[in-house]
């Protein structure tokens, strides 16, 4: 008996001193009860209980940072706990956890616990910060590296080979092997254009911002099927049709990326690509018979890295990105991204 009494006076400390926000509740609006920290929240937030809405700036889902669509509160039905925002009298929206427990059906009470975020989302908010941070940091030196590799291994010495030919002319004495050494000089020069044409498209296509995707795409598999050797079958109806530049950017690096792992790990002759839209949203999907792998077991080294970086892009917009592949049965890779995009506008 003692035990039960020392008890309940410990849960009534906690209930007291807690610094969450508790209410206990008849029919589900009605404040039967209350802790410290639930009358100095309603002294500071002026809440309604029984008209949440009121005081609720929404409620963060996995898409909107703020909405009132599927809200736990309205109904009032039992959920675990999800993140919501309360508009201080002072115009200040701050972020609670919210969580709704019935505790007795018949008598109709329940529970509506509220606790304060304002600083774990900070933390998060820098923890964040600092991981993007580090993730940008690391993608420009990546990018650098391989800017350097080119240039060193591929424009620099190609110009080196050219000064080299064109410093023999001056000690050349026979016409024909100056004709011979003009003539290699411009094959080499040609070659060096086509060099740094290239890394200008691979950088950013000038096709993509001015014609849109379906042009960037047929332009991109002509150069792929030149330095690879592996046909591209591009099926799409889209042709002059134009999305955000977010949304063709995006499904520009997927397939760049999808293909350049097809033509490094997948031994394959032919790869297909759709792109086709429909009513509610925009669909990419890229298919090889090659090699395929284990996508559960894939590491950042090689393709995984890659494979990160495409989910990363398409999640980026609110899509969804699905990865289909086994050992010897072909990968496939599908996009679809939601037609409407806020805060984008759709080029004319």
């Amino acid at each position: 008996m003692m035990e039960m009494e020392l008890t309940a006076d410990l849960l009534m400390k906690a209930y007291n001193q807690m610094s969450d926000a508790v209410f206990l509740l008849h029919n589900k609006s009605e404040i039967i009860a209350s802790n410290p920290a639930a009358i100095k929240l309603l002294e500071r937030y002026n809440v309604d209980v029984s008209e949440f809405c009121n005081y609720c700036s929404g409620y963060m889902s996995a898409s909107e940072e703020r909405t009132c669509l599927g809200c736990s509160l309205r109904d009032r039905t039992d959920k675990e706990a999800f993140q919501l925002y309360l508009q201080a009298k002072d115009g200040e929206h701050i972020p609670f956890s919210a969580s709704y427990t019935a505790i007795d059906d018949a008598k109709q009470i329940s529970v509506l616990l509220l606790r304060n975020l304002t600083q774990q989302q900070y933390t998060e908010q820098i923890l964040k910060l600092k991981t993007m941070t580090e993730y940008v940091i690391n993608a420009q030196e990546s990018e650098r590296k391989r800017l350097s590799r080119e240039l060193h291994d591929g424009l620099a010495q190609g110009l080196y080979s050219t000064l080299i030919e064109l410093r023999k002319i001056k000690y050349m004495t026979k016409q024909e092997d100056y004709d011979a050494s003009i003539s290699e000089m411009d094959s080499m020069l040609a070659t060096i254009l086509e060099d740094v044409r290239n890394m200008a498209v691979e950088l950013r296509p000038s096709s993509l911002d001015d014609l849109g995707i379906f042009a960037a795409l047929k332009a991109y598999f002509k150069r792929y099927e030149q330095l690879f050797g592996v046909h591209v079958v591009f099926v799409s109806e889209l042709y002059g049709t134009r999305f955000p530049a977010s949304v063709e950017t995006m499904l520009y690096r997927v397939t760049q990326e999808a293909l350049t792992n097809a033509a490094k790990y997948a031994d394959v002759d032919e790869i297909e690509v759709y792109l086709f839209k429909t009513k509610q949203s925009i669909v990419l999907e890229i298919n090889d018979q090659g090699l395929g792998f284990s996508p559960d077991h894939f590491t950042a080294q090689g393709s995984g890295l890659g494979l990160l970086n495409m989910k990363e892009r398409v999640e980026l917009l609110h899509g969804d990105f699905e990865l289909r592949s086994a050992p010897n049965q072909g990968t496939k890779v599908l996009v679809r991204i939601p037609i409407e995009q806020k805060g984008e506008e759709q080029h004319d």
